[in-house]
């Protein structure tokens, strides 16, 4: 979803139009709010584990089998994907 992609990446650059956007598409305020929080949660769950150096134990396993999810080594991660 394009407006978590943003929200994790460039937060600084979620606008109202943003939200009218969801909001046009059908989304309720409660379910924009769910979006974010569990957005936020995810970042700072990622955000520990890093400064703790906690690793998925699966993550090559994931990347090598073609996680879409899991980048190549050589492709940044941003934090709190």
């Amino acid at each position: 979803m394009s407006f978590v992609r943003k929200l994790t990446l460039r937060p600084g650059d979620i606008s109202q139009d943003d939200i009218a956007g969801l909001r046009d598409t059908g989304w309720s305020d409660e379910q924009i709010a769910e979006a974010v929080y569990v957005t936020a949660l995810f970042a700072f769950f990622n955000r520990v584990a890093s400064a703790y150096g906690l690793e998925d134990p699966r993550y090559e396993q994931r990347r090598r089998q073609g996680d879409p999810n899991v980048p190549p080594p050589s492709q940044p991660t941003p934090e709190g994907l």
